[in-house]
C-alpha cells in the first residue's frame, strides 16, 4: 500500500469544557518528526498524543494543532467575586463619609483592585483529559489517513504504468541481444572479403573473437535481476504495510543492473533502451519521495 506523506486530516469532539478541535498536517520528510500545539489545559497530553500518532504515521513532517473552544475556553470562565467587591466598595464609602472626600467611584479604577476579577480555570487530570482528547484525535489521524490513501492510489497507478512500460523496454532489450553476436559475426566476414583474406584460414580466430564478445556483451544475468526487481516493485505497491523506503532501495538496484546492461550491450538500439529505462527510472524516484 502506498501512504502519500502529504495530508490533511480533521477531527472535532464535543465535551462538557467546550469543543474539541484537531487538524494534523503533513509534508515530505526522511524521518518521522512531529511537532504538536495543545492548550495549557491538555498540555500533559503531548507524550500520548506523539505516540498514538507515530503508531499510525511512520513518515513525514508532522504538525497537529488542538483548540479548544466554547463557554469555558482554553482560559476558563471569567467571574466576579463578589464578596471582596462588596468590601471595597463600603470600605470606599466609608472613606468617603469619614474624611469628607470627593468624587465618585470610577469602574475602571474599581476593577483594578486585586481579586475582584478572576478566572476559573478547568482542571483536568491526564487520564481525563485524554479521554476527552481521544476520539478528536483518533477521527483526525482517520481523516488524514484516508487522504494519504487516496493519494498514494492515484500515484500508484502511474507507477504500475511506468513499470509494466519499463518490462516491455526489457522484453525488447532481451530479444535485441542475441542478434547482437549474428551481426557481428557478419561484420568480420564482409571486412575479411574485403580484405581479400582466406576466411577459413582465419576461422578458428574469429569464432574466438566472436566467443570472447558474446560474454562480455551477455546480459542475461542483469536483465533476469531487473526483471525480478520490478515484479517485487509491483509487488510492494500492492503491499498492505507502507513501502516507501523499500520501493526507493529497489530502485537504486534497478538503476545499477540498467547501467551494467548499457555498458555491457555494445549496440545503438540497445542504449536507446537503457536511455529510456533510466528515464523512468528517475521520474519513479522522485514520485517515490513522497511515500511513507
Amino acid at each position: 500500500m502506498l501512504l502519500s506523506m502529504t495530508g490533511f486530516g480533521r477531527g472535532e469532539a464535543r465535551t462538557e469544557k467546550g469543543t474539541l478541535d484537531v487538524e494534523i498536517r503533513s509534508v515530505n520528510h526522511r524521518f518521522s518528526e512531529i511537532s504538536i500545539r495543545l492548550p495549557k489545559v491538555l498540555s500533559l497530553l503531548e507524550g500520548r498524543m506523539r505516540e498514538r500518532i507515530g503508531q499510525r504515521l511512520s513518515r513525514g513532517k508532522v504538525t497537529v494543532t488542538v483548540s479548544l473552544e466554547g463557554e469555558d475556553g482554553e482560559l476558563g470562565k471569567l467571574l466576579i467575586n463578589h464578596e471582596i467587591a462588596g468590601r471595597y466598595h463600603n470600605a470606599l464609602i466609608e472613606l468617603k463619609q469619614t474624611y469628607g472626600l470627593a468624587g465618585s467611584i470610577d469602574l475602571a479604577a474599581f476593577l483594578t483592585l486585586p481579586d475582584v476579577l478572576t478566572w476559573e480555570r478547568a482542571e483536568l487530570s491526564e487520564d481525563q483529559g485524554w479521554e476527552l482528547l481521544t476520539p478528536a484525535l483518533d477521527a483526525a489521524v482517520a481523516d488524514i489517513l484516508d487522504m494519504k490513501r487516496r493519494e498514494g492510489e492515484t500515484l500508484g497507478h502511474d507507477l504500475l504504468a511506468r513499470i509494466d512500460g519499463m518490462e516491455v523496454a526489457l522484453t525488447r532489450i532481451e530479444e535485441r541481444v542475441p542478434g547482437m553476436v549474428g551481426a557481428l559475426r557478419n561484420r568480420i566476414t564482409e571486412r575479411l572479403a574485403e580484405a581479400g583474406n582466406d576466411f577459413e584460414y582465419n576461422r578458428s580466430r574469429i569464432e574466438t573473437e566472436i566467443v570472447f564478445f558474446a560474454d562480455r556483451t551477455d546480459c542475461t544475468e542483469e536483465s533476469v535481476r531487473l526483471r525480478s526487481h520490478l515484479a517485487m516493485f509491483r509487488e510492494l505497491v500492492r503491499a498492505p504495510e507502507p513501502a516507501g523506503r523499500k520501493l526507493n532501495f529497489l530502485l537504486q538496484e534497478m538503476n545499477r543492473e540498467t547501467n551494467t546492461i548499457g555498458s555491457k550491450a555494445q549496440d545503438t538500439v540497445i542504449a536507446r533502451e537503457v536511455i529510456g529505462l533510466k528515464e523512468e527510472i528517475e521520474k519513479i524516484r522522485e514520485q517515490v519521495q513522497n511515500f511513507e
